[in-house]
């Protein structure tokens, strides 16, 4: 078993955002409703910002759970080349995205570990005083 099972989407590289298309260049094998558990933010700039946190109590959908899609690759590699292919397009080298290794729940149920592009939990006052906290950690209706 892979140590990471895909990515997980959750702002303008979802299905109708802005950037969909550049995710569908790494061709990936299939997209499914997921969550992770943290806080969505809408920044000024148009673009959603995902901080983790801990587990809520609840199965998602709910509070404290943020929506997207999980993304699977045939196998590491083609994972790996999405990443390098993308990571440019979040700030990965610029450090306004982080990529770390979060939890997803899928519909149904299931866990599986996936790469999430993130914002450190050090930015969150930043986060709190300008930016609109979306607590239903849907993104969607800014897509």
């Amino acid at each position: 078993m892979l140590l990471v099972d895909g990515l997980f989407v959750y702002g303008t590289l979802r299905e109708g955002g802005s950037h969909h298309a550049w995710l569908r260049r790494t061709h990936p094998e299939g997209l499914t409703q997921a969550w992770v558990a943290g806080r969505l933010f809408h920044l000024p700039a148009g673009y959603p910002a995902l901080v983790p946190g801990p587990e809520p109590p609840t199965p998602p959908p709910g509070p404290g759970w943020v929506r997207g899609d999980f993304v699977g690759y045939e196998d590491e590699g083609d994972l790996e080349s999405a990443l390098s292919d993308l990571d440019p397009l979040e700030g990965v080298e610029e450090g306004l995205f982080t990529r770390e290794i979060l939890p997803v729940v899928l519909e149904g149920g299931h866990r599986y570990r996936a790469w999430v592009y993130l914002f450190h939990v050090e930015r969150l006052p930043r986060l709190e005083r300008g930016a609109l906290e979306l607590t239903d950690g849907d993104w969607s209706p800014y897509l």
